[in-house]
């Protein structure tokens, strides 16, 4: 019996330009550099412009790994965009990212924050493993500064 195997071939990402340290918070709110680099271990943060959404950075990073790996976008057999902050509710994050990358494949969104990328490895290495797909582009992004509170 053929044991398969799964394995990453290739990285690739993507942030915004715009940083937001947290000397800009101190303006904003009641909190200091030191506090919120021992609550949370930030420093600074990336806000995308307002026309820039998670699809366009999620395409970036694809675009990148796909290079990398030597891969054209038809060579990919599935899409998995693991996100909170999704450009829409319907189409899924996925489909913008598969129709502008020009891939041929099934793609979905996992609702998934933080981990949702290691949750989208747990599931691309289950259908690599049982054969179902060969190649599948996993993707991680997330713009929760367009859902922040900067107030609070």
């Amino acid at each position: 019996m053929d044991e398969r195997n799964a394995g990453i071939i290739a990285v690739g990402s993507a942030a915004p330009e715009k940083v937001l340290t947290n000397a800009d918070l101190e303006k904003i709110v009641d909190t200091t550099d030191e506090w919120i680099r021992t609550m949370t271990g930030i420093r600074e943060r990336r806000m995308a412009a307002d026309d820039e959404a998670a699809s366009d950075f999620a395409l970036k990073a694809a675009r990148l790994a796909l290079e990398r790996a030597g891969l054209g976008p038809t060579a990919i057999d599935l899409i998995i965009v693991a996100t909170i902050t999704g450009d829409v509710i319907i189409p899924a994050t996925a489909s913008i990212v598969q129709d502008a990358l020009g891939a041929k494949c099934p793609a979905f969104d996992l609702s998934a924050g933080c981990s949702g990328w290691v949750y989208g490895l747990a599931i691309a290495n289950g259908f690599i493993v049982s054969g179902m797909y060969e190649r599948v582009l996993v993707i991680g992004v997330d713009l929760l500064t367009k859902i922040t509170n900067w107030t609070d």
